[in-house]
């Protein structure tokens, strides 16, 4: 699958990266809201995986844009830092994980998209 993730922690998306890049995905990073969008329009993603606390911008605010430009040909996962049954995922979101996402997490969440896209 083509997966993007974004998150302004280097580390974070530089990890992912190589992690899912090593299970045979095809992967690029983006660390801010604005450059993410400029590379998902040359990269065409099947996964996002969006930390929900950027720099530049919200992680909501990016999902509705990627959304737009996209439709349903990309799912769309939120990252966040801590506990966020709260917050308002449905709609913008087809699913959400807390970090820090472990390896089985993401297999997962690869598998379940991976299936949502096929319907």
């Amino acid at each position: 699958m083509r997966i993007l993730i974004i998150d302004d922690n280097h580390d974070t998306a530089d990890m992912l990266s190589m992690l899912l890049a090593a299970a045979g995905h095809e992967v690029r990073a983006a660390y801010r809201g604005d450059e993410a969008l400029v590379l998902a329009a040359s990269f065409v993603p099947h996964l996002a995986l969006v930390d929900i606390q950027l720099t530049d911008t919200t992680g909501f605010a990016l999902a509705r844009k990627l959304r737009k430009q996209f439709g349903k040909r990309i799912h769309l996962v939120a990252i966040t830092g801590g506990d966020a049954r709260s917050l308002p995922f449905a709609g913008v979101f087809d699913q959400h994980a807390t970090k820090p996402v472990t390896a089985a997490r993401l297999y997962q969440t690869i598998d379940i998209a991976r299936d949502a896209l096929r319907n």
